[in-house]
């Protein structure tokens, strides 16, 4: 890391503290103390202020070579970098190394997929297998995996749409509209089928329709909507799930020439609870401050793209790495959010948030925890049952008629399980269930008078700079000690 300045300056009028900088940039890195303050040449010192919560007088290194070195006992547990004054001499900081792949080299991995998600399921299309695009994270992967398919969730370009337009309203939802254009464009012809997840939205419902009479590959025979439960806790919810989950295990039947064999169907849930499991505890690393957030949605939203079984042993090299490392401490220091929205594929935000003070400590979004929060014990008496009633007991999503209540306690019982300060409500534009939701839960969020933020997205999140004005807004509503001297 290339850091080209480094500040010290005292404090009202001590202690004498130090900040990392990139640029004219603060790193963000933490404030720490030394021992004696060096002399200070007042005229080659400006003011800056500087996330760590305080302003500090910075000097320029090339115009400062004495300054004074910062302990490395200062902060224990973290990396020790060098900065270079001049070519004579050199002094120690410290910051807390904030990227997963550095103490998990295996997790350069997920990063690699996180950048490029929607070319995963292009590789595997290229290595032979039959790839089965999921457009819903609710659809239980199990069952595509057990009769020797891939299933891949389809994520979109970060690009805006050109083509889509031509067949669907613009003001539908961004996200439907970027995978529509991606279809549209050839992107997706490697697919061997797509299904939908109807009964979410009106822009989802009308999706396959539209895509049957404008998309060449994948083509009409290529498609299946799924129609699930909209009435989570009807008697008749868990029947209609297993009747909807046996229909779509006879369509790919037929599609792929197979027989489902209910222990490959055990197998697999096998699999994939080992990969929940795995994506559980890094969440509990991130939520106890050794990892920042993003290495959950890294792991998370890449596994969903790769193959399975190298996303679960990958999962468990990583878990053993990191066991084996020396994690970052945790900082109390740093502003507790918890976020809540639909995919949440794109790293900027989350990443954002960790170089700016704020630990993601939780997330309730439709492909990062309600993902993996339950296991799917299956047994061979009722297997399509068994994962039935996983889907249908995992936390409540906006498009389910029954979940506006149980949506509110959820929210506010993991905000108090977290210690969360703020909450980040992240729906994207034109997404109704998501907008609709999120009315009744800032209701609840202001019952109790927690702090939250609302901000619509789109794919490409665009207006970036308006974007981080108003999270760097609301991340400093939890610094109580912010000095304006």
């Amino acid at each position: 890391m290339a850091l080209d300045w480094i500040g010290v300056g005292a404090l009202n009028p001590s202690p004498v503290t130090a900040v990392m900088m990139r640029g004219s940039r603060p790193s963000w890195a933490k404030v720490v103390s030394t021992d004696t303050a060096p002399d200070m040449d007042p005229s080659l010192s400006y003011p800056t202020r500087c996330q760590a919560r305080s302003y500090i007088w910075s000097l320029p290194l090339q115009r400062a070579p004495g300054l004074w070195p910062v302990p490395s006992r200062a902060l224990p547990n973290l990396a020790s970098l060098t900065v270079p004054v001049n070519s004579a001499t050199s002094y120690p900081v410290v910051m807390r190394s904030r990227k997963t792949s550095e103490i998990s080299p295996s997790f350069a991995r997920f990063e690699q997929v996180l950048a490029e998600p929607w070319q995963a399921s292009r590789a595997l299309a290229e290595g032979g297998q039959r790839v089965v695009g999921l457009l819903c994270p609710n659809l239980p992967e199990e069952l595509p995996h057990a009769l020797g398919l891939a299933p891949s969730r389809i994520s979109v370009r970060p690009e805006p749409p050109t083509r889509s337009p031509e067949v669907m309203q613009t003001y539908c939802c961004t996200w439907v509209l970027a995978l529509l254009d991606q279809a549209l464009k050839g992107e997706l012809a490697h697919l061997w089928s797509v299904t939908f997840a109807c009964n979410t939205c009106d822009s989802f419902q009308n999706l396959p329709d539209i895509w049957a009479r404008s998309v060449e590959r994948p083509g009409p025979e290529q498609l299946y909507s799924l129609h699930l439960p909209v009435r989570t806790d009807s008697s008749a919810a868990e029947q209609l799930m297993v009747d909807e989950l046996a229909a779509w295990q006879s369509w790919l039947e037929q599609r792929a020439d197979t027989r489902l064999d209910p222990a490959r169907l055990v197998a697999s849930a096998r699999l994939y609870n080992t990969i929940r499991a795995a994506l559980r505890r890094l969440a509990e690393l991130a939520a106890q401050g050794h990892l920042p957030y993003a290495a959950v949605q890294a792991a998370a939203v890449a596994t969903q793209s790769m193959d399975r079984v190298e996303a679960g042993d990958l999962l468990q090299r990583c878990l053993e790495e990191l066991e084996r490392a020396e994690l970052p401490a945790p900082d109390d220091d740093r502003a507790r959010i918890l976020v809540v929205g639909g995919y949440l594929d794109d790293p900027r935000l989350l990443r954002w948030l960790d170089e700016h003070e704020a630990d993601v400590v939780a997330d309730d979004t439709c492909a990062l925890w309600r993902t993996f929060q339950r296991a799917a014990d299956l047994d061979l008496d009722d297997p399509l049952g068994d994962m039935a009633r996983r889907q249908l007991r995992r936390s409540p999503c906006p498009v389910q008629l029954d979940s506006a209540r149980r949506r509110s306690d959820d929210l506010l019982r993991r905000v108090r399980q977290h210690r969360a300060q703020g909450v980040l409500l992240l729906p994207y534009k034109g997404c109704e269930p998501h907008c609709f939701d999120n009315v009744l839960l800032i209701e609840a969020l202001e019952r109790q008078e927690i702090p939250h933020l609302t901000l619509e997205l789109d794919p490409q999140l665009g207006s970036w700079g308006q974007l981080t004005t108003r999270l760097e807004a609301f991340v400093e509503m939890f610094s109580t000690d912010l000095a304006w001297d």
